[in-house]
């Protein structure tokens, strides 16, 4: 196989993206056929990608020496690959029948499309500089997605999440120089091997902590994850994105090709920097638990559910040993499932109703029975029950933190129990007001409410049959992050 097939499914959802913007007014039906289609041929193109795919590096250009853009496939990028070309068909099928009636589709399709390059770009790059680009690429695709409506609340939550994004990316930008003047080498290499050159090694660990900031604003780590909560106001296809598949994982992401691929551990390891990084995922993790107790409204409950738990994935690689990033791995396959079943399931319920609120969906699951399965499916993987992908991934991060010997890690995996704990409280609490309504609630509001068409249930309840058939069968993918991380 040819060295740069690895580009096709690259640029191919590049173009047709930019084709729906220059064409928005093609016929919805054939639209939405041509995407399915197209998300699905590269779906496959993936696959052959990641099971055949050409060794080497593909040397696109050379600006200066030691700044490429190149591309490979190596074992991470499989895996985030794959993730993501998977589940993208699925939010896509969702989106046709939550988007019929909305306007300015060409657009939203257009974008989203793009969004899908982007992410597999960072997923093949083979340096730290090439995934900056397409860092950079995936914030000026998505922003226009998040001000889709725009309404007030969208142009505000636009700017806002632009405003975190480059000043985010900054820091990172910043960070890369440094290691260029350092002499540092920038592909990504299991293990990396940053060490003193013409810059101090305090300087360095400085470094590392300002680019590990940087990159965390995609995972909307605290007190860089406001961003997350007004991009709400997105159409929940978008939120999906935001929130499972693509920014918050490309931020997660990046900080584990930073720590394993760039760095490597035995610079940072020990010093302030992975104690101040892991205070900083600690805090995130019960402050987002926190506030999602207390918040009431659906969409912006499970936002505070996702900031709470990628920095579980950040912690995972802030451990620095190979059980560490496996655990990290382990985690970002089984929250991105487990939230796209439960943004679909609550996109559904504020489709069907026009309720936003807990308190407005009383008895609704003698309603809509199939969502609110597929939502009890959701719940239990995330707050970790056993034999659910949610479970198994929990584990992992306890058993890297025993693993890790240090008293932070011991302060973190304290915290993800807490965090659990916190986690079944806000979401039993949406089913148990779906089924066992209060005295005084009106029951007979959702007389006329039922399951969505076949377009949005069933991406909603593979999901979440995925949730389940994972976590038992999970061995394979066990496996091959294992793999991935050193552990075999």
């Amino acid at each position: 196989m040819p060295l740069y097939f690895i580009l096709i499914p690259v640029l191919l959802p590049f173009i047709i993206g930019a084709v729906l913007l220059i064409f928005p007014n093609i016929g919805h039906r054939a639209r939405n056929t041509a995407i399915l289609f197209e998300s699905l041929m590269n779906l496959a193109l993936v696959l052959l990608a990641v099971m055949k795919g050409p060794e080497g590096e593909l040397l696109i250009f050379r600006l200066l020496e030691g700044l490429n853009i190149a591309f490979r496939v190596d074992g991470a990028g499989r895996f985030f690959a794959v993730m993501v070309s998977v589940l993208w068909p699925l939010t896509l099928l969702y989106a046709f029948e939550y988007m019929e009636h909305e306007e300015r589709q060409g657009k939203f399709f257009g974008f989203f499309m793009m969004t899908l390059g982007a992410v597999l770009g960072i997923a093949f790059s083979s340096d730290i500089f090439t995934m900056y680009i397409f860092y950079e690429f995936l914030t000026l695709c998505t922003f226009p997605l998040v001000m889709h409506e725009m309404t007030d609340a969208a142009l505000k939550a636009g700017r806002q999440y632009l405003t975190y994004m480059l000043g985010g990316a900054s820091f990172a930008f910043v960070g890369i120089i440094v290691l260029l003047m350092n002499g540092s080498d920038l592909t990504f290499r299991l293990g990396g091997g940053v060490v003193p050159g013409t810059v101090s090694r305090g300087v360095l660990v400085f470094v590392f902590f300002m680019m590990f900031c940087g990159f965390s604003v995609k995972a909307a780590m605290m007190p860089f994850g406001k961003w997350l909560i007004g991009a709400a106001v997105a159409p929940m296809p978008v939120t999906a994105l935001l929130h499972a598949v693509a920014v918050v994982k490309a931020g997660s992401f990046a900080v584990i090709r930073l720590i394993y691929y760039v760095y490597g551990t035995e610079l940072i390891r020990g010093t302030w920097a992975q104690y101040a990084a892991i205070a900083c995922c600690v805090f995130t993790i019960l402050y987002g638990s926190t506030m999602a107790v207390k918040e009431p409204h659906l969409k912006r409950r499970m936002a505070y559910s996702t900031i709470s738990n990628l920095s579980y994935i950040l912690f995972g690689a802030c451990i620095m040993t190979p059980m560490g990033m496996y655990a990290a791995l382990m985690h970002t396959a089984a929250h991105a499932v487990t939230k796209i079943a439960l943004f679909l399931s609550v996109g559904a319920i504020m489709h069907v109703t026009g309720k936003c609120y807990i308190y407005e969906i009383d008895n609704l699951g003698k309603r809509m029975k199939g969502i609110f399965i597929c939502l009890i499916f959701g719940a239990l993987s995330i707050i970790g029950v056993p034999q659910f992908m949610g479970f198994n991934s929990k584990i992992s991060l306890l058993r890297a933190s025993i693993d890790g010997g240090e008293a932070a890690d011991y302060v973190g995996a304290f915290a993800i129990i807490i965090s659990a704990l916190l986690t079944a409280v806000y979401l039993l609490n949406i089913l148990i007001r779906g089924y066992f309504p209060k005295d005084n609630a009106k029951c007979d509001k959702f007389e006329e409410c039922h399951d969505p068409g076949w377009r949005m249930m069933f991406p909603v309840g593979l999901a979440s049959a995925a949730t389940l058939v994972l976590g038992i069968w999970w061995q394979p993918l066990s496996s091959y992050l294992k793999t991935v991380s050193g552990l075999l």
